[in-house]
């Protein structure tokens, strides 16, 4: 590239550049020139990097070539406990708070579906205990007492004390339908739930405030809720849900099964 040695980079890329175009092959067709630009490109290549331009001078002085590695100075770090993590170490992230109940949820997803399942078992026996036929005892009305579940004003409602020592609660309308002082009463041969009340005059009158009257919601929600919780496979989160809502599930019905005697 016709330089000296103490070129500077300014002149050795004036030259590269004006030899570039002088034997470019699309501007300089003579057969040499192909083979030329080839060697200006390999000129520049070391002449343009300090670094080997510095090794080439050495060796057209006669030097001995000596190639130092230097190690990058490494930055202390304001803390003295801190250790830099290898390169081959992928960086861990570090997860949010919804990630964590996902995982807690993934966790503990086993005992929500064993809670499903009880909960099916549970909600089928119910549902046994509403379809078998009932078993039937005829008793005498002792009395009866307003009862706490009810309004005393608007919608009162009335404890019927039995001679079997039971007590039922009843509408006022109910109260006025069932007359005379002995009745057959109607229960469920699981729960021993009141179903319903004939008088000898015939009068049929349903109880409405019993897990199978005015509740029956319960026992039916807790029946697709169970279902969906032990054998729908997909979605950890939804899952865990249904397990928690089918825990509240049952312990609403284990009281609505008592609510006859309020």
């Amino acid at each position: 590239m016709s330089l000296n040695i103490y070129a500077s980079d300014a002149e050795i890329k004036r030259a590269y550049r004006k030899l570039a175009l002088q034997f470019h092959p699309d501007k300089n067709k003579s057969p040499e020139a192909e083979e030329i630009f080839k060697e200006v490109n390999e000129a520049y290549e070391c002449l343009g990097d300090p670094v080997h331009k510095a090794l080439y001078d050495q060796m057209l002085q006669g030097s001995e070539v000596v190639i130092e590695e230097v190690e990058p100075e490494q930055t202390k770090h304001r803390d003295p406990r801190y250790r830099p993590r290898p390169k081959d170490q992928p960086r861990q992230r570090k997860p949010n708070h919804r990630e964590e109940i996902l995982a807690m949820m993934a966790e503990r997803l086993n005992y929500a579906t064993l809670v499903s399942r009880v909960a099916l078992i549970f909600s089928i026996v119910l549902v046994a205990d509403f379809f078998i036929p009932k078993e039937k005892s005829e008793v005498e009305i002792v009395g009866y007492n307003i009862s706490r579940t009810g309004s005393r004003r608007y919608d009162p409602k009335y404890q019927m004390e039995l001679s079997d020592g039971s007590v039922v609660t009843i509408s006022k309308e109910v109260s006025r339908r069932v007359k005379g002082k002995f009745v057959t009463v109607y229960r469920t041969r699981l729960f021993d739930v009141p179903y319903k009340i004939i008088d000898r005059e015939s009068n049929i009158a349903s109880i409405d405030v019993s897990i199978y009257g005015n509740f029956i919601f319960s026992p039916l929600i807790l029946l697709i809720t169970s279902v969906l919780g032990s054998f729908y496979k997909k979605g950890v989160e939804f899952r865990f849900n249904l397990g928690i809502v089918n825990f509240f599930m049952t312990f609403l019905n284990l009281v609505f099964l008592q609510i006859h005697k309020f």
